[in-house]
């Protein structure tokens, strides 16, 4: 992990986070600021080795583990809900093929250990890896490896995810992998756009996952003109 400021001529500073870690390394970090604004950093450890969370602002050896150990957490996420914060554990698929485990989550509070009580949401996941998650208008939305985008309504107990449908308009792969790879997904905090990118382009959705376009054309059909000695600004 570096910490790197923002002040002109500054280079990259090494935390240090648990011992021995300069050999093992992070997937993902997170960050956000609570309504004390206190500064909380979270990371996810290669290797299995669970996450880290720091509530001063991830300075070097403030880093407590809160679990997850044994799990192949690659994505860390934070769901702002009014004061409270949820952080979210997206969960690799261990091969091609295997549906996967969704995600995991807990709300962050302090102090929190390695006994800190993690929810599991993988009722009717079926996108293998857990790439990418966007928060918009109460819901959940998670790009996947291979099963385009899933939905989550809430988060009350036994909600279930809703996969997208090979008729959605999401870019189709092989049989073994239905929908390409999604590599990025953001939406408005009101989810009235939902926007989801991979190798085939962009694509949009305004109706919550449901249906989506494509918007990154690269050949377009309308004109625009200008005047002589006019420049496009």
């Amino acid at each position: 992990l570096y910490e790197l400021s923002t002040e002109p001529g500054n280079s990259p500073l090494q935390i240090f986070v648990n011992t021995g870690d300069e050999a093992v390394g992070y997937y993902t970090v997170a960050a956000t600021k609570d309504s004390k604004g206190t500064y909380l950093v979270a990371l996810a450890s290669r290797e299995k080795g669970g996450v880290f969370l720091s509530t001063e602002a991830g300075r070097g050896n403030t880093f407590n583990n809160i679990g997850l150990a044994g799990e192949d957490v690659r994505l860390l996420e934070v769901q702002r809900d009014g004061s409270r914060l949820f952080l979210w554990a997206g969960l690799a698929a261990p091969s091609a093929g295997d549906p996967g485990e969704g995600c995991r989550v807990i709300e962050l509070t302090t102090p929190m250990g390695k006994s800190a009580d993690w929810d599991t949401y993988n009722k009717n996941w079926q996108g293998g890896s857990c790439v990418n998650l966007v928060f918009g208008g109460g819901s959940i939305y998670a790009g996947s490896y291979d099963g385009g985008v899933l939905k989550l309504d809430d988060r009350t107990d036994g909600a279930a995810w809703q996969p997208s449908d090979v008729r959605c308009g999401l870019p189709l792969a092989t049989k073994e992998h239905p929908f390409e790879r999604i590599d990025a997904l953001a939406t408005d905090p009101g989810a009235n756009v939902l926007m989801a990118a991979g190798v085939s382009g962009i694509f949009r959705s305004s109706d919550g996952a449901q249906h989506f376009q494509g918007c990154s054309s690269k050949i377009f059909t309308d004109k625009v003109s200008l005047p002589p000695n006019w420049l496009f600004c």
